[in-house]
């Protein structure tokens, strides 16, 4: 399985930065010298006006190298800057190992600042969120980052005799370079109440082997589950039955009947440079063609260069993310995302994108009326550009919210202007729903709701929800959005570029709102060609002597003529 990897090669600067921290840590040990290179340091700032006025000190011709005293005080203020940086020597003493704990700093004295060279004399607990310059250990000294904290080190790292750096379940390490990690990810019980399932994701770039030692495995083995999923076959891999390993960049399913902790060992990632990751295309796969399952690949939170999906908390339904939304993906997350080619590169980068999202998008939720709080599918309509994402179902019998597209059904749907936006409900149980509308950073003056079934017109700024009852055999253009107040849903009837405007339910067609199209007729035509009926303003037509197969229907209004396809099972 292919793995995106970018490293950035600091081997020159590390040897420098080593060489500055060494006299630092010298000078931190004489606070009398310390003193002396500061006065020097003043003194040659308080001349530089004047020493870069004088001629070059000497001038080599033949090398063609000029050597002026002005690049000698440039490099002496350097090194009194260097020496006057502040150091720290962190021994532990307090007893308890936390970093935020005065006693546990030579003198009492913590590092305040991103520019602080800090030298480790001790285990310590990472327990606040910390930048650094430099750090600097010679004994095998354990590094544990607490759940929840940020640790930065905007430098290097020097160490000589092992030692562990552990992340507790969603810490963060900042860092340029590749370094071996601990990574912990905190799993809560799958059982009859949670059914929790986790999308999980290495941030270790060596590949991990599933087993007992780690946390993944059980015994016996019934006790938990790990899925892979195969694109081109579009099934999932048990590990029980086919073990595979965990690769940089990807992600699993997971669940355990237990609590547990898994633990990912190995080198991860340094985050200077964006992270890329290979993509798969099946195009015989039809909407899942562009499917893949990824993850952030870093030991520090990411973000995505494209919309995404993630499980949601109850593990019952996908929840789409828009792009221009900036939001972060924790290490260990996983999330999916759609390609549009075969090999195509995505990419992961610690840096929040500067493009942020200032036009805001409104949030489709759809739940059962029994249980309203249970989101079992969602959809966005954002007004900001490059947020498409096609629509993935997880369950076949959730419901399912979307628009379409260029004959494509979209999950995220982004468009620049307000006007009126029709999307598609699709009910595979018998059921009373409920739609939710939430604006992010969007206030529209006018937002209305039309059910093109029932001919409900609901104003979703004062009634930002909707419940209605919905059949397997509903049509599933059945709702659309209206922004602007002109639109013509008055007494004129349905605007001519309404999508659909008749609908099969329960042996019916059902029609729009006809009885408010004066002189509107409705023509059915079989696939033969034949006329099979003909009536003037009438609402519902039965189909219950009609055989089954694909009929259209002419609506002629004031407006013209308009046509659509209905099947008829």
């Amino acid at each position: 399985m292919p793995r995106g990897k970018c490293v950035q090669n600091g081997a020159f600067v590390a040897k420098i930065g080593y060489l500055w921290r060494n006299l630092g840590f010298f000078v931190a040990k004489k606070a009398e010298i310390g003193k002396f290179f500061g006065q020097i340091s003043l003194f040659l700032g308080s001349q530089k006006r004047h020493i870069t006025k004088r001629k070059p000190y000497f001038t080599m011709k033949k090398n063609r190298f000029t050597f002026h005293k002005c690049v000698v005080l440039t490099m002496f203020s350097l090194m009194a800057t260097l020496v006057q940086a502040q150091v720290f020597s962190f021994n532990g003493s307090g007893g308890d190992a936390l970093w935020s704990n005065p006693n546990n700093w030579e003198d009492g004295l913590m590092p305040t600042l991103g520019n602080a060279t800090v030298y480790l004399g001790a285990d310590v607990v990472i327990d606040k969120n910390v930048s650094i310059q430099f750090l600097s250990y010679y004994d095998a000294y354990n590094i544990t980052i607490q759940e929840g904290k940020r640790f930065v080190v905007n430098g290097t790292i020097e160490w000589y005799k092992g030692g562990d750096i552990i992340l507790e379940d969603g810490a963060q390490l900042v860092y340029d370079e590749d370094l071996p990690l601990k990574v912990m990810k905190h799993i809560k019980a799958y059982n009859a109440d949670t059914h929790i399932w986790n999308l999980i994701s290495s941030p270790i770039m060596d590949e991990i082997t599933p087993s007992l030692e780690n946390g993944f495995l059980t015994e016996p083995e019934t006790g938990y589950a790990l899925y892979a999923y195969d694109a081109p076959s579009q099934e999932w891999i048990s590990f029980i039955d086919s073990p595979f390993l965990l690769f940089n960049g990807y992600s699993y399913l997971y669940a355990n009947a237990l609590d547990t902790t898994l633990l990912f060992e190995g080198k991860a990632m340094g985050s200077a440079e964006p992270a890329g990751i290979d993509l798969s295309y099946y195009p015989e796969n039809g909407n899942l063609a562009g499917c893949n399952f990824v993850g952030n690949p870093m030991p520090c939170n990411a973000f995505a260069d494209r919309s995404y999906y993630v499980l949601n908390e109850e593990s019952n339904s996908l929840i789409a993310i828009p792009h221009s939304s900036n939001t972060i993906i924790p290490p260990c997350k996983g999330i999916i995302v759609d390609a549009t080619f075969n090999y195509e590169m995505m990419f992961f980068q610690r840096q929040q994108p500067g493009q942020q999202a200032a036009n805001g998008y409104l949030e489709i939720t759809t739940a059962k009326s029994s249980a309203p709080n249970l989101v079992l599918d969602q959809a966005l309509l954002s007004f900001n550009p490059g947020d498409d994402l096609n629509k993935y179902a997880l369950y076949e019998h959730s419901p399912q919210v979307y628009f379409t597209k260029d004959s494509k059904d979209l999950a995220i749907l982004s468009i620049d202007s307000m006007g009126v936006q029709p999307f598609k409900f699709k009910a595979l149980e018998n059921e009373s729903y409920t739609l939710h509308f939430e604006l992010q950073d969007l206030n529209p003056e006018y937002l209305h709701l039309i059910d093109n079934m029932t001919g409900a017109n609901i104003d979703l700024l004062t009634t930002p929800q909707y419940t209605f009852n919905a059949t397997t055999s509903d049509y599933a253009s059945r709702f659309k959005l209206i922004f602007d107040p002109h639109y013509g849903v008055g007494e004129d009837g349905p605007s001519a570029d309404s999508e659909a405007f008749a609908y099969y339910a329960n042996g019916e067609i059902i029609i729009n709102d006809i009885e408010t199209c004066h002189g509107a007729s409705l023509q059915i035509i079989d696939m033969m060609g034949r006329v099979i009926m003909k009536r003037d303003a009438i609402n519902r037509v039965s189909t219950s002597d009609w055989a089954k197969g694909i009929y259209v229907l002419c609506l002629t209004t004031a407006h013209g003529v308009r046509t659509q396809k209905m099947v008829i099972q």
